[in-house]
């Protein structure tokens, strides 16, 4: 066996390439580190938002610009019985038919300054699926009244409050404007259906209000369609902040120069 081996070395330097990329650039690194700072936040917390709200006044009418609006109740003069063959006169724009005595209304008692309507808004007129977004109280301190005898036998007369209200930038200008989201984004909701209640604080009850009188009803006075004649719609417009109302039954605009006028619904007779 031939153990004996013989290398040959070369006089030139050898040399082995391996590709490894190799960057030295660490320009924008930190940008790169705020970048991720900001998706780790961002998944945790969420991004902000901007729960700012805007102010809409409702929308000028007619050729002098108007923006009024004239809200006017009226309460049932008679008891659940009757409603089959009341007539539209028997419902009255006075809060002495809602229950209060004229000296509870000239002397403004607890009862009185205590009571109010409950305007909602909701997004729907679903019973069962609907949201209630927002509330305005309406007080009963109105500016308008109405004369009362105050002493038969005097013959004495007094000014009273009324459900009568005209709502607008100036003067009585509670109720007037409606507060809402500035971002659409957040919930985008433009339209409204608008429900009234009254709060007797005398009873402790609430009164539900509807936008024709009962007499108008052809049929069952008591059986109806309550999406029809509890509610009516408004529609927000973002360019101008500014709403209108609308008729469900004829989709018109209403309230801009004719009465915003409410009903009170009687419940059917107990059996």
């Amino acid at each position: 066996m031939n153990n004996s081996y013989r290398f040959i070395l070369s006089d030139n330097n050898q040399s082995i390439d391996i590709p490894i990329e190799i960057k030295w650039d660490f320009n924008g690194h930190t940008d790169s580190i705020e970048i991720y700072e900001d998706e780790v936040i961002e998944e945790i917390i969420g991004l902000p938002k901007d729960y700012e709200i805007s102010r809409f006044a409702h929308d000028y009418y007619g050729t002098e610009n108007q923006s009024s609006i004239e809200y006017q109740f009226y309460f049932f003069n008679g008891t659940s019985v009757d409603i089959p063959t009341s007539v539209d006169t028997d419902w009255v724009m006075s809060y002495q038919q809602a229950g209060f005595s004229i000296e509870e209304l000239y002397y403004q008692t607890r009862p009185v300054v205590k009571s109010f309507f409950k305007v909602d808004f909701y997004d729907s007129t679903d019973n069962l699926t609907q949201k209630n977004y927002f509330t305005i109280i309406l007080p009963t301190n109105s500016v308008k009244r109405e004369t009362v005898i105050l002493n038969s036998i005097l013959g004495t007369t007094a000014d009273v409050i009324t459900p009568n209200f005209v709502l607008d930038y100036v003067f009585d200008k509670e109720g007037f404007f409606i507060y809402w989201l500035r971002d659409k984004n957040i919930l985008n909701l433009t339209e409204f259906y608008m429900s009234i209640k009254f709060f007797d604080a005398k009873n402790g009850v609430f009164v539900r209000m509807m936008t024709i009188p009962q007499s108008q009803l052809t049929g069952m006075k008591f059986l109806f369609d309550q999406e029809l004649y509890f509610y009516r719609k408004v529609v927000l417009d973002y360019t101008n902040f500014t709403y209108k109302l609308y008729d469900l039954i004829s989709n018109s605009r209403i309230a801009n120069g004719t009465p915003f006028m409410w009903y009170e619904y009687v419940n059917p007779p107990k059996v």
